[in-house]
């Protein structure tokens, strides 16, 4: 069931006609508006406002044996005020401990002294005299009907679509019983399915605050040659204890369609093919209804994953179709990757016009599986930041989580500043079953400063049938080396006569809590040179 935002529109009417009678206990009183006043203030609430102009009379104190000043006879509080109804003053009130709420003869607003300034208060002593008091305005509850109209759908369509399922909820939200309330529901011009009209007019004897009414009504969809939009409303009214009358709206609307099989366009396609099939896709537009189809554009569009085969711009522009005329339109694709689970083809659209007007039609998405192997190749390395001196493992790993074995051969390559210590860098041809991995790995060693982008290794596999031609372009990701220098790896600080310590820049995080905490040594720095040139040499000897 769908909901709608509905826009209630509430009236008060009042009439000079005197008021039914009604009684006292009746009355309902929506939240009092409370403030804390002081002489002078005042407080609002709707057109009501009241203003406090006095209080009781200021007393002489003393001070008491806890050294506090307080009367030296308690005072009896209370407060004057004035209640003005849209600023005009309409009379006086008198509010004390003792006394109740003051309720104006209409029963239209409540006054409340809701507290009061303790009588033994130094607020009440003459020279520190600042009375208060707490102050309640209640206006009289009225009702507030918000009605709701749902339908279990928003678009139907014309003989297809049985009935309309429709459910009207009227809602008090306001704060006083709403008494003989009348509803009634319009619905446009629509057909009850059943029964008489009796269903779309409802009465309640009351409904109290925070009730729901509601009922449903069963609509036939009419049959239209064009779209067309309803307008579903429902108006109420009622009454509160005064017998004044509210009334309140809400609605929603519905779209009924034409028939879409009156014009149609239809995709056919294999849905389970190999991947070195070359596939034919049809589209077939037709016009069942009773006028002409004018204006026609047919497009379509494939799925990335498989490559068109024709020499067409999947787009036909077909001037007209006649009642009972079709127009079929195909191409050739083949796929590019394996999908056990299928790739949806993308519906077609068709877009023309009936007696002048605009019409959109699409066909269904029809899933394609592709039967053949599907290799993931992966290349890794052991270290992703070395010394130029280290050696570095490189591993290719191949795997076919298709549902076709292949034949397979893998290469890899290796950048100039790069030489080959151990191993072989590719994978003659071999037979690769479902999910088992194959590969190779072999051991490098650089011969730069500069950080290295290891290329992508690469993967070719044969079709279906093990042979003919074969897809090259499966790469891996291309791993990264960070190069560090060993001789610019020391951070120990230096001590210089007459120079303030300072600690070397380290070139890595790891580098400077090292050398916080290796203490420097006299004479290392010079032994240590030595073995690094000693080294060198042997490196470049090699």
């Amino acid at each position: 069931m769908k909901n709608f935002t509905i826009i209630i529109l509430v009236f008060l009417y009042t009439s000079s006609i005197p008021a039914a009678a009604f009684l006292a206990n009746e009355i309902e009183w929506a939240p009092a508006v409370e403030g804390t006043l002081y002489r002078g203030n005042t407080l609002t609430n709707g057109p009501y406002m009241v203003k406090a102009m006095e209080f009781s009379s200021p007393a002489q104190g003393y001070k008491n044996g806890k050294g506090e000043i307080v009367p030296e006879t308690p005072v009896d509080p209370m407060v004057y005020l004035e209640v003005f109804k849209d600023g005009n003053f309409q009379r006086e009130v008198l509010l004390t401990m003792q006394g109740g709420s003051d309720i104006d003869p209409d029963y239209e607003v409540m006054i409340s002294g809701t507290g009061f300034l303790l009588g033994t208060s130094k607020d009440w002593v003459q020279e520190y005299y600042n009375p208060w008091a707490n102050v309640g305005i209640a206006l009289r509850g009225k009702p507030k009907l918000d009605v709701t109209v749902s339908t279990d759908k928003t678009t139907y369509t014309s003989s297809s679509s049985q009935v309309i399922t429709a459910k009207v909820d009227v809602t008090n939200n306001g704060y006083a019983v709403a008494r003989n309330v009348d509803v009634t529901f319009n619905i446009d011009g629509l057909k009850l399915r059943g029964g008489t009209t009796d269903q779309l007019h409802q009465v309640y004897m009351e409904l109290n605050k925070g009730e729901t009414k509601s009922f449903e009504v069963v609509l036939l969809v009419p049959d239209l040659l064009d779209q067309k939009s309803y307008n579903l409303t429902v108006d109420t009214k009622s009454f509160d204890v005064k017998n004044i009358e509210y009334k309140s709206t809400g609605k929603t609307s519905i779209i009924v369609a034409i028939k879409q099989d009156f014009f149609t366009v239809s995709k056919s396609v294999k849905t389970r093919i190999y991947l070195n099939d070359i596939i034919m896709v049809r589209l077939t537009i037709g016009n069942n209804g009773l006028f002409d189809m004018n204006d026609i554009i047919l497009t379509d569009s494939i799925n990335p994953n498989f490559e068109l085969k024709s020499d067409t711009p999947l787009f036909w522009n077909i001037p007209v179709l006649h009642p009972g005329e079709w127009k079929d339109v195909g191409y050739s694709i083949k796929p590019l990757e394996t999908s056990l689970t299928g790739f949806t083809i993308p519906a077609a659209t068709a877009g023309f016009t009936v007696n002048g007007r605009q019409y959109n039609i699409s066909s269904d998405e029809p899933d394609i599986i592709v039967n053949g192997p599907k290799i993931i190749i992966n290349k890794t390395a052991d270290k992703k930041i070395a010394n130029i001196s280290e050696d570095v493992t490189v591993t290719v790993s191949i795997k076919n989580i298709g549902n076709i074995p292949t034949k397979i051969e893998a290469m890899d390559f290796l950048p100039e500043s790069v030489s080959l210590v151990s191993g072989s860098t590719s994978l003659e041809s071999t037979f690769l079953e479902l999910n088992t991995p194959a590969g190779f790995s072999y051991i490098i060693r650089m011969n730069t400063w500069d950080d290295i982008e290891l290329p992508a290794a690469v993967a070719k596999y044969t079709g279906v049938d093990y042979r003919g031609m074969t897809r090259s372009s499966i790469e891996s990701e291309r791993p990264y080396i960070t190069l560090i220098d060993p001789t610019k790896n020391s951070s120990t600080p230096t001590l210089t006569p007459n120079i303030p310590e300072v600690q070397a820049t380290p070139s890595t995080t790891s580098q400077t809590a090292s050398s916080e905490s290796t203490p420097a040594t006299p004479g290392f720095d010079i032994i240590f040179g030595i073995i690094i040139l000693i080294s060198t040499a042997v490196f470049l000897r090699k």
